[in-house]
């Protein structure tokens, strides 16, 4: 006879699973539910909701009384629906598409959403043992705000690098542009013409150089979207070869091993420099007491040791550019998370752990990745891989190099300029005057438009788009609603340009960075010009603001 206080054999003991009842499971997971900040959503294999807590109705705009144990997944797709979570859509069509994607499995993973209030969610849906799913919702938008401002004061940072090598660069152009004219005055004097004109010509490189070296850095400090196009990594390494150089300062010295007849890649060129850039900083930090950097580029095939397994397939030949440092070098470990966004070996303060992660966000972008190969004590080599480009175009000269027109003639046509600064504006007429334009200048748009209306036979208006008071951009609208069929050309020396900014009215334009030569500036206005002589011929936009 058994004793309520007999000890049972050890083999007869329950789990704990076995003696908690039902109920307890329930109100454990209830708690559990509760108290998480992301929103959670679980429905079973009938695809019916089985749980749910409080932050899921607010994040995914169902509405709170709608919910029900059982409720068919479906009418919860259609809720988010018509309230516009997934943008302006056929309700019942979309509803139809989302379930026959989760039929066929094809709906699970991690996808971001941006809500109809601007908010950021990352959703993450993973299937159950027994059929179904569950789903959290998170709300990331601090994060991704927060990541934002991160990347850009990354890119700042790299230009705040960069200030005291640019100004020390623009000192020595400056004495170029300064001395060479001053060798310029002194030999007219003397009727030197030859020694003249060595000076001038020295000059005008030296302009050319402090021109280039502006356009760089607006578009290393702007934000512009991608513009992948055709490019000879060569030409633009040995392009930014003097900003590599100020990057690295003197305790660094620089090389580079580039490979003959390199192939084209088809990438953004600013990205593509801001890229290096980051990667020379970089070498340059991981070099305290000074060393050696090399940069690289190499043409490689699918196949060979050195090609990553991580490349998409999508091209078997490929280009290398590789920074190479003797510099302290990574762990194995170190260098497995370098390029995590924000993981970073610097001090604080030091940096923000984006450089090497936009360096893979461009390269992937651009179809390619990045490996690292580091060793302590040794140094670093970081490759990017990006896929040749092919066409029956190529040549081996990067299209995105403009090569310097020769002046073209004009028919006598006349031409309205406005332009603030006075130095400019007589630069400007007195070249289009000597091609043979018939040529009126204006100091800002009021005078442009008084212009515009007592003078009818004005055949193209050319703005600068930084006027006072009233922008070239206004302006252009305004003589664009007077005279509809009239061609406009844009110039400006800073970031942006009316092709991205979206403010030309739908209208083809033509746009040209300061500081402009005369040749070039005459080539654009020519096509400009032909464009509305010729009504069968295609409308030309070139585009030319920004580097």
């Amino acid at each position: 006879m058994s004793h309520p206080n007999d000890v049972k054999p050890a083999s007869s003991y329950s789990t704990s699973e076995d003696v908690d009842p039902p109920s307890a499971k329930a109100n454990r997971l209830q708690v559990v539910l509760a108290g998480m900040t992301d929103g959670v959503m679980m429905i079973d294999a009938e695809l019916r909701l089985v749980e749910w807590n409080a932050q899921f109705p607010d994040f995914t705009g169902v509405p709170e009384r709608l919910l029900r144990v059982g409720l068919p997944f479906e009418d919860i797709l259609r809720a988010q629906a018509s309230v516009g979570e997934f943008g302006e859509v056929d309700v019942e069509a979309e509803v139809g598409r989302r379930l026959a994607r989760l039929r066929a499995g094809a709906s699970s993973g991690t996808i971001e959403r941006k809500r109809p209030n601007g908010r950021i969610m990352e959703l993450r849906r993973n299937p159950l043992a027994d059929g179904g799913f569950v789903t959290l919702y998170t709300d990331i938008t601090v994060r991704r705000h927060a990541e934002d401002q991160l990347r850009q004061a990354q890119k700042m940072e790299a230009v705040g690098h960069l200030t005291g090598g640019v100004a020390h660069d623009f000192n020595n152009l400056l004495m170029i542009i300064l001395g060479n004219l001053d060798v310029a005055e002194r030999s007219l004097k003397s009727l030197d013409l030859d020694r003249a004109g060595r000076g001038i010509e020295r000059a005008r490189s030296g302009a050319r150089r402090g021109a280039a070296l502006t356009q760089r850095l607006l578009a290393f400090s702007r934000r512009q979207p991608r513009e992948p196009q055709p490019v000879d990594p060569n030409t633009l390494i040995t392009d930014l070869s003097d900003l590599i150089r100020q990057s690295a300062t003197t305790r660094v010295s620089v090389e580079f091993a580039l490979v003959k007849q390199p192939w084209l890649v088809l990438a953004d060129p600013n990205q593509l420099e801001i890229a290096l850039l980051n990667l020379v900083v970089n070498a340059r930090d991981a070099m305290p007491k000074g060393g050696s950097l090399t940069i690289e580029t190499a043409k490689i095939t699918r196949g060979s040791q050195s090609v990553s397994a991580s490349l998409q397939p999508a091209s078997s030949e490929f280009v290398q550019i590789t920074v190479r440092d003797s510099g302290t070098g990574m762990s194995r470990e170190v260098a497995a998370r370098a390029i995590e966004p924000f993981f970073t070996t610097k001090e604080a303060g030091k940096g923000t752990g984006l450089g090497l992660y936009q360096v893979l966000d461009f390269a992937m972008q651009a179809g390619g990745h990045v490996t690292i190969d580091s060793e302590l004590g040794v140094g670093t080599a970081v490759t990017i891989h990006l896929p040749r480009f092919a066409s029956a175009g190529a040549s081996g000269v990067a299209p995105h190099r403009s090569i310097e027109p020769s002046p073209v003639s004009s028919f006598g046509e006349k031409i309205l300029i406005v332009e603030n600064e006075s130095e400019i504006l007589t630069y400007t007429m007195e070249g289009l005057e000597a091609l043979g334009y018939q040529v009126i200048g204006a100091r800002d748009a009021s005078s442009a438009l008084t212009i515009l209306e007592a003078t009818p036979d004005v055949a193209l208006l050319f703005t600068d788009l930084g006027l006072p008071g009233i922008s070239g951009y206004q302006l252009s609208a305004e003589a664009a609603r007077r005279r509809p069929d009239l061609p406009i050309v844009f110039t400006s020396g800073g970031p942006g340009d009316p092709l991205h900014r979206g403010e030309t009215s739908g209208r083809e334009v033509a746009c040209i960075a300061k500081p402009y030569a005369l040749p070039k500036l005459a080539h654009t206005i020519r096509l400009a010009l032909d464009t509305r002589r010729d009504p069968k011929s295609p409308v030309v936009v070139q585009q030319d603001l920004g580097g």
